[in-house]
């Protein structure tokens, strides 16, 4: 194998503890060799755990100009997405950038433009798209045992952002985050909407509020109806108040059954036929049971690999653009009342 990228961290914070860091340390096709955060305590507690040899950086400009790493991800707030990718490509480092990937269509084309410019790769995690249940319902979808698409039903909550990254209060606030849960999760589905179906979506009418979260101005809650390029039509939903059980689901009515994908374990992934009638319980391969193996995605190693050239990319920077568009799409229905093309 050729030799292991080396890969800094930027941001170390509840989205790098919980799956960038423990992602790169069991990708054998990558090495941690930076971390970088403004605390400089939560990048050596990172590395303590994951890679004890990497370098620690307070300050990312500094982390690109020593030449330590050949790729980041960015894990920082949403407003410096755009800019700190930008950064990295010029520094002639690949990205892997959280999602939303930027804060509008420009940013997100500059970031293209500068990718391409220093020949460098730009992924966006879209992370949804690596889950088992995710995988095989693309190739459930593809195998053409459901039949059309006709109706696309997905949603995306849970109790808010405070709950699992406790220190994230950029979160709430617009100035940091430019949405709410809009695009912290309802991207997600946005993103998988499009990858699972193969459809483009063309146009969104959308509503949004906050409901219950204090000292904020960002959305809570948000919901979206869409239609898509061939007529398709859909819903798409997020919230940060879903309390006693997380709303992680897709459910996709076909012209031979139904396809769902939800958060069930003993049935993650399910199709009722018609034709034949039947019920099928798709078997998903157990979890991760190394500790530091996060949440076993391999988002990591896939970054990698699709470096070194093995595979291609799971998400391109195109992609995640595509799937912004119909947020901010959404974002202006809401904002109107008015249905809103999608536009790139």
């Amino acid at each position: 194998m050729e030799k292991p990228v080396k890969v800094g961290i930027i941001g170390c914070g509840a989205i790098a503890e919980h799956l960038h860091a423990p992602d790169y340390a069991a990708a054998p096709e990558a090495e941690i060799t930076a971390f970088c955060d403004l605390s400089k305590a939560k990048a050596e507690r990172l590395a303590a755990r994951h890679a004890p040899g990497a370098k620690i950086y307070s300050d990312y400009k500094a982390m690109l100009k020593d030449g330590v790493v050949d790729a980041v991800s960015v894990c920082l707030p949403n407003v410096l997405h755009g800019p700190v990718t930008i950064a990295a490509a010029k520094a002639g480092c690949h990205v892997l950038v959280e999602k939303p990937m930027a804060t509008s269509l420009d940013e997100a084309k500059a970031m293209i433009a500068a990718a391409k410019k220093a020949g460098v790769l730009l992924m966006v995690n879209q992370s949804q798209r690596r889950f088992p249940s995710h995988r095989k319902a693309k190739e459930v979808l593809e195998s053409g045992i459901m039949g059309k698409i006709l109706h696309v039903t997905a949603m995306f909550g849970h109790m808010g952002p405070e709950y699992w990254s406790p220190t994230g209060k950029w979160f709430f606030q617009k100035k940091q985050a430019r949405f709410g849960a809009m695009a912290d999760l309802g991207v997600h589905k946005a993103d998988l909407v499009r990858h699972l179906t193969g459809k483009e979506v063309a146009e969104v009418s959308a509503a949004y509020g906050t409901l219950e979260k204090k000292n904020t101005d960002v959305e809570d809650n948000f919901v979206a109806t869409l239609k898509f390029a061939d007529g398709t039509l859909g819903t798409l939903a997020s919230s940060w108040t879903v309390k006693g059980m997380e709303a992680n689901y897709m459910i996709l009515h076909c012209a031979n059954g139904t396809l769902e994908i939800n958060w069930l374990p003993d049935k993650p992934l399910m199709a009722q036929l018609t034709k034949p009638e039947c019920e099928i319980v798709f078997p998903m391969p157990p979890p991760p049971t190394n500790a530091d193996a996060g949440w076993g995605l391999d988002i990591g190693g896939a970054f990698c690999r699709a470096i070194l050239g093995l595979e291609a990319p799971y998400c391109s920077g195109e992609e995640g653009m595509k799937s912004l568009a119909v947020i901010l799409a959404a974002e202006k229905a809401a904002d109107t009342g008015r249905t809103v093309k999608v536009k790139i």
